[in-house]
């Protein structure tokens, strides 16, 4: 016959009374009391009067915890509220009962109180506890967990034996035993791993909490692994670790697994939450075969909150030191600066400096300060040691400084500019700047209650250019008026007409003489004309077809027409070309053509259909009334100026005509992600095809594939021949796992690779692999390069990959 026994738990004043009765099931009756215990120590005569309901005791209203003992070897019972000490035999125990019925001692003081909970609790002596069974003690935010735990109300210290977790904050650690003093927020953990912040695990075998956030580690490591051998760490005799700061290591390990790679007699490791701290940086390596080995080092360093100085240095076996620094500040979210510059003393003589400035700043809603700076100081410095394909072959250079007002339809502008393009030696580079210019500018306003709208543009503006043929003044004054009226008339059929007529008034301080030689002499030159276009807009044709294989689609035609006459320009060879501006002529020409789109729909979402433009395809041309421009056209000769420049890219002609090339635009997106793109010109005259390009971008999950074509003719004065393909491919994505990309850039029509990039990737959770191969051919530039980096999570990347750079 089993016996079940009921525990009931009260609390009198410190006092832990637990009470004991038995009941043999069978009869239903009441025995006298096994035992009873009292903490502290005390002799009880006799139970309070407890009353028995079947499976739970009741007492003053509250329920009990209740065991069921059976026959068997004998063991300590023990249960939430008590412990027996007794000759009972037992084999199995089951325990019931609510969370509260846990035993709980409150400990207060004046800055918080100690909270202990176990399932068994004792006093030692009159101030000392010891607790076993689940036990946990919390003070403030800290909270330790063990199996046996003993604590001084007095001292505020305590111990732990077996397995113990300390945790406080993002900190937290694991054990094999503790000691812990809650007055000064100190102590020691045994055989301890866990983290300090919220990124790198700390393993030791001892671990000291020195303070509320520093710590102490003897004989351990630092890694962001989290395996029993991880992938990397710093294995070290000492650290100190301040956290939300820094780890300094002493007499230091860096391992891969379990194999040496690197020994440091003193480390710095950064624990803060992606906060800047000044240091040294990773040291970054490579080899090239036109520079020879690389070593970059470099050192950062922080200016107070929102400002910081990075300095760095190359030394290039072949090439010999470049030195650099690079200044980045943010005051405030609506203002950034960003200052590169780079330069060396190339033992080859294609040495320079380079200089880049990216800044932006709001100083109202509606003014902005803009600053973009882009300067090298000779193209041979920057096609032998740029880092990109675009860099080390695109000849302009663009810079700006200017403050713009923008408010209703009208916005101000005043702004310092520079226009470099670089001609390779002896040729002499063509610069142009504007220092300064103040335009004010009006997009359209209602004319009162009239449905004419008038802009207008007026400038006050001072230019210079210098190249291998001209040479300006220091400062070309410009005064520019140009006012504009335009009206969209009320349609009829279908059919509407927006007619506009603009005046324009410029004044130069200086004009080009071209007898005897073209030169820039300081006489004023006064230019002024009309203009008139005329925008017809005709009905659009449009026609769903519902039983095609595709679904159903939506075909629609829109023909376009535009009529336009400039007349007034005079004198088109004695105007200083310092911008598109200054490059007008007369015209008499009409521009035509139709756009066709098909639609098609497709889910977004469930339930939900929208139209997509899954093909457009657009062809236009120009038929010229006057094909002489005015006298402005030159035969045989390039001829570069609005408004025969405005219908393709490639503008330059030498060759009079009625008809210009047509061109052709087709775009097709069958489904998101992939879109491809074509273009082309056809030149009725000669009846050849005078350029074409073919554009793809495909993109499915982690797989990316992208690719341009062009192909260009020289078929008059002015034109150049080119066959170009430039592609990228790539797989996974860097930040996890496998990766891989490739990058290149070849002529076709002289059979060379000009560039390539090859990269090949590998992220763990903790840290990364990456290697690179470059490859130029720039003429001047003939090498290959071979790059690696090695990511540690939470530190930095030792190397100098980057990531690939797009074509588009």
């Amino acid at each position: 016959m089993p016996l079940e026994v009921w525990a009931y738990t009260s609390l009198r004043g410190n006092a832990t009374l637990v009470f004991v009765e038995t009941q043999l099931c069978a009869q239903g009756g009441w025995l006298s009391p096994l035992f009873l215990l009292a903490e502290p120590a005390s002799t009880l005569r006799g139970p309070s009067r407890i009353e028995c309901e079947r499976k739970f005791l009741t007492a003053t209203g509250r329920f009990c915890s209740y065991l069921i003992f059976r026959s068997g070897s004998p063991r300590r019972a023990i249960a939430r509220g008590g412990m027996w000490r007794s000759p009972i035999r037992t084999s199995r125990i089951y325990a019931a009962g609510p969370e509260q019925d846990r035993v709980r001692t409150e400990i207060p003081y004046r800055d918080g109180t100690v909270l202990l909970v176990s399932d068994f609790q004792e006093r030692l002596t009159k101030t000392r506890y010891r607790a076993r069974g689940h036990v946990e003690i919390t003070y403030q935010d800290v909270h330790i967990t063990a199996e046996d735990l003993e604590y001084d109300e007095a001292t505020r210290e305590g111990l732990t034996r077996g397995t113990t977790r300390f945790s406080q904050k993002q900190q937290w650690l694991i054990c094999s035993r503790a000691e812990f003093n809650f007055s000064n927020q100190t102590g020691t953990f045994y055989d301890a791993s866990g983290f300090t912040d919220q990124e790198f695990m700390v393993r030791g075998r001892t671990v000291v909490k020195t303070g509320s956030d520093t710590y102490r580690v003897e004989e351990g490591l630092i890694t962001a692994c989290p395996e029993a051998v991880p992938k990397w760490s710093f294995k070290m005799h000492r650290a100190a670790i301040r956290v939300d700061s820094t780890a300094r290591l002493s007499h230091t390990v860096f391992k891969v697994k379990s194999i040496p790679v690197f020994y440091f007699p003193y480390v710095v490791v950064p624990l803060e939450r992606k906060k800047r701290s000044s240091g040294f940086l990773p040291f970054h390596t490579g080899t090239s075969t036109s520079k020879g080995r690389v070593v970059s080092l470099g050192y950062f360093q922080t200016l107070g909150p929102s400002a910081d100085v990075t300095f760095y240095s190359d030394y290039f076996t072949k090439r010999g030191p470049a030195f650099g620094a690079i200044f980045r500040a943010r005051p405030n979210p609506q203002t950034r600066l960003y200052v590169l510059a780079y330069g060396i003393h190339d033992r080859l003589g294609q040495g320079g400096g380079h200089l880049v400035v990216d800044g932006l700043t709001s100083l109202t809603d509606n003014v902005r300060v803009v600053a973009n700076v882009n300067v090298t100081t000779n193209f041979q410095f920057r096609q032998a040691f740029s880092d990109s394909f675009r860099a080390a072959t695109v000849r302009q250079e663009h810079s700006i400084l200017f403050m713009t007002r923008n408010e209703s339809s009208y916005s101000t502008n005043f702004a310092f500019q520079r226009e470099e393009v670089h001609f390779p030696a002896p040729e002499r580079s063509l610069v142009i700047r504007t220092s300064p210019s103040l335009e004010l500018l009006n997009l359209g306003q209602p004319l009162g209650k009239t449905p004419f709208r008038l802009s207008f543009r007026m400038a006050a503006e001072g230019f210079s250019r210098v190249d291998s043929v001209l040479e300006s003044p220091k400062i070309v004054q410009r005064l520019d008026l140009f006012p504009r009226i335009s009206v969209r008339l009320p349609s009829l059929a279908g059919f509407s007409l927006a007619p506009s007529i603009g005046f324009r008034q410029t004044y130069y301080s200086a004009r080009v003489q071209q007898e005897p030689d073209p030169e820039i002499v300081p006489r004023s030159l006064h230019r002024e004309y009309g203009i008139f276009e005329l925008d017809i807009k005709t009905p659009t044709l449009e026609k769903t077809f519902h039983s095609s294989r595709l679904g159903t689609l939506k075909h629609v035609m829109e023909p376009v027409i535009t009529y336009r006459r400039i007349w007034g320009v005079e004198d088109l060879s004695q105007v200083i070309r310092f911008d598109e501006n200054d490059a007008v002529a007369d015209t008499n020409e009409v521009e035509y053509g139709i756009v066709n789109r098909i639609y098609r729909s497709r889910e977004t979402s469930p339930g939900i259909r929208q139209q997509f433009e899954l093909l457009s395809l657009t062809l236009s041309q120009k038929y010229y009334f006057d094909p002489d421009f005015g006298g402005a056209f030159r035969p045989g000769q390039p001829n570069m100026f609005y408004p025969l420049n405005t219908l393709t890219g490639f503008s330059l002609t030498g060759i009079q005509r009625m008809l210009a090339p047509a061109s052709m635009v087709f775009r097709l997106s069958p489904a998101a992600g992939v879109s491809y793109d074509a273009r082309a010109d056809f030149d009725t005259k000669l009846q050849r095809l005078r350029d074409a390009s073919l554009s793809t971008v495909w993109q499915r999950k982690k797989l990316f594939v992208a690719g341009t074509y062009f192909k260009t003719l020289a078929l008059e004065p002015g034109s150049f021949e080119s066959h170009h393909i430039q592609g990228q491919a790539g797989y996974g994505s860097p930040s996890r796992g496998l990766s891989a990309s490739i990058t290149l850039s070849y002529n076709i029509l002289t059979a060379q690779l000009l560039n390539s990039q090859s990269r090949l990737n590998y992220a763990w959770d903790c840290c990364g692999l990456a290697m690179e191969f470059q490859q130029f051919d720039l003429g001047l530039r003939t090498e290959t390069r071979f790059s690696f980096s090695f990511t540690l999570k939470g530190i930095g990347s030792f190397g100098n990959v980057r990531r690939p750079e797009s074509l588009f």
